[in-house]
């Protein structure tokens, strides 16, 4: 068996293509070996560059049978150093082309939605944390892809950047509120994909128009009002979820004009949440409009599996990765580890070999470098 990881795992194979930011002359550690120092040490329970560095210093011998860091480990400066400098785009580039290969083709709900690096600004030099809007497949369970935007405001400018490098045919994509706008909504469509996006204040009179239908649709029968229904309830450590949802076509809106522009709608939905936990019960009302046809139950599992990208990837960024707690600031530093992160994790879901948690997997892949290797999908 040939052990060279650059050869035989998929993802290093996709990051050996990382332009290397560093002039020729100071290139004494193969970029290769870099990538694969602060990966390997992430999979096995590293959270942050100076972590990574630490763990490898053990593994010496390990790296060199492997075919990597045959110049020695690189120092703590260098893997800081060159994580800053490297170009975040081609970086992401690189990671996509990896879960293309690893996913196949992607069908389902692509759920996008943003997430805050906390600490990734700097109150000294006045500069904001980073914003990143991620792309995350809920039944492949893949992350995408990210992109960055300086606040989450400009989500609205970002989502159809992201959108672009995304193969989104046949698929469904779930967008929160903020990108409820015509020009995403058209590009959805253009790329021949689907979409459930939710709706709020913003589109004013639409959304105005929508509740008010809705509102007078619960005091009757669902057929009385044209609508299909269905209901679900969930029971999840001491809470009770109760969901009915509420699904039309548009045909009852007297002011079409208010649809104008919305490439390929449908139909409008509506949510209401009612949550029991301690003996106290919340209601909540959320509204969407979508390019599907009105089918209530398809819709109540499509929102609701909207939110697997906060559950099964946000979660574990700031609870098993500490995101929320790092303090990468300089450069595309903290970008470009968040990539790195979510590479693991990608890794890590993949693998079906271990019944375990993530923060388990990290465990056993520290002590046991075959499962290692298999993680990283050595043959």
């Amino acid at each position: 068996m040939d052990f060279s990881l650059p050869a035989n795992a998929p993802l290093l194979l996709a990051f050996a293509k990382l332009p290397d930011p560093r002039k020729e002359r100071n290139r004494l550690y193969p970029l290769i070996d870099i990538v694969a120092v602060v990966l390997t040490g992430m999979i096995c329970g590293a959270n942050d560059v100076m972590a990574a560095y630490l763990w490898t210093q053990h593994r010496k011998d390990w790296f060199v049978s492997m075919g990597l860091c045959l110049n020695g480990l690189p120092s703590y400066d260098t893997l800081n150093r060159v994580f800053r400098f490297l170009d975040p785009k081609a970086f992401n580039r690189c990671f996509m082309e990896w879960v293309n290969v690893i996913a196949g083709h992607i069908q389902g709900v692509i759920a996008i939605d943003g997430k805050t690096l906390r600490n990734s600004g700097d109150t000294f030099l006045e500069t904001k944390p980073i914003h990143l809007i991620n792309a995350f497949a809920t039944e492949n369970q893949l992350i995408l892809g990210q992109l960055a935007t300086e606040a989450k405001s400009n989500e609205i400018t970002a989502i159809p950047e992201l959108l672009k490098l995304l193969t989104i045919k046949g698929s469904i994509i779930t967008i929160d509120a903020m990108g409820c706008q015509k020009d995403i909504v058209q590009q959805i469509k253009w790329q021949e994909g689907e979409y459930v996006i939710a709706l709020k204040g913003n589109q004013g009179t639409l959304h105005a128009e929508i509740e008010n239908f809705f509102q007078q649709a619960k005091e009757v029968l669902p057929e009385e009002a044209g609508c299909d229904f269905a209901k679900s309830l969930e029971k999840n450590r001491g809470r009770v979820e109760e969901r009915l949802i509420w699904a039309c076509g548009l045909g009852w809106l007297e002011n079409v004009a208010l649809i104008e522009g919305w490439a390929g709608i449908k139909s409008a939905v509506c949510v209401q949440s009612n949550r029991t936990y301690r003996g106290k019960t919340t209601t909540e009302y959320r509204y969407y409009i979508s390019s599907l046809e009105p089918v209530a139950e398809r819709h109540g599992q499509i929102t609701r599996s909207h939110w697997a990208v906060e559950n099964n990837v946000h979660w574990h960024l700031d609870v098993t990765f500490g995101e929320d707690h790092s303090k990468i600031r300089a450069g595309h530093g903290a970008e470009n580890i968040s990539l790195m992160r979510k590479s693991v994790l990608n890794l890590l879901k993949a693998d079906t070999s271990l019944k375990a948690g993530i923060e388990n997997k990290r465990k056993m892949a520290g002590w046991n470098p075959d499962y290692l290797l298999k993680i990283l999908g050595v043959k």
